[in-house]
């Protein structure tokens, strides 16, 4: 009792600095992202200097996942080699995802746009994808973490599956840089939680 209690209360700090990254994270990725929802790179690797200014330590990874969003059989959202993946409209290459890992935590700053991405997926393909599961940011003990099979097969969510690529993470590190002058825009964000942003996508065309 006392054990889970502590740990309890250890991850107090944690889920205080994910929340603060991750409100500014989606605040600015709604109004300006250029390519929101396939924008995970940029999300965490952003969310791992931001989590570094404020005290933890997070490690960038890349590789495969999926999220279960209600409790039908199609109600999958994968970014993977064993299934049909989601991919932008327009666009073709391998599916991927990248996430952060702290303290043995998988934080992923991208799961608030799984019903943005379960919507293109249905405008794609003609399907109806439930959302009942959509959080904000995920923190998750990376022992609670599924593999694309179980995830597949789960009568409900949340369940979700995380597996890494060392070498997809080196590669997507050469192709993508951080604009310094988008981090600034975060901090502010970071350190003014009630601050709104209005940016290129609020724009309607």
């Amino acid at each position: 009792m006392g054990e889970a209690k502590r740990k309890k209360v250890d991850m107090a700090p944690l889920e205080d600095a994910v929340g603060k990254v991750g409100s500014a994270l989606r605040r600015l990725a709604t109004a300006a992202s250029g390519s929101f929802g396939s924008d995970c790179f940029m999300h965490a690797e952003m969310g791992r200097l931001a989590l570094e200014e404020l005290g933890f330590k997070a490690v960038r990874k890349s590789g495969f996942a999926a999220w279960r969003l209600g409790a039908g059989d199609g109600d999958v959202i994968s970014h993977t080699e064993e299934a049909l993946s989601y991919l932008p409209p327009g666009t073709e290459g391998l599916p991927y995802h990248t996430w952060l890992e702290v303290s043995g935590y998988i934080v992923d700053f991208t799961t608030y746009q799984l019903r943005h991405k379960a919507e293109e997926l249905d405008a794609a393909d003609g399907g109806h994808t439930n959302v009942d599961w959509c959080p904000d940011v995920l923190i998750i003990n990376k022992h609670h973490v599924m593999t694309y099979r179980q995830v597949a097969q789960a009568a409900t969510p949340p369940a979700v599956y995380y597996e890494a690529r060392s070498n997809l993470d080196d590669y997507l590190a050469s192709k993508y840089t951080i604009d310094p002058q988008d981090y600034v825009a975060l901090r502010i964000l970071m350190f003014n939680q009630s601050m709104q942003v209005m940016g290129p996508n609020d724009i309607e065309s």
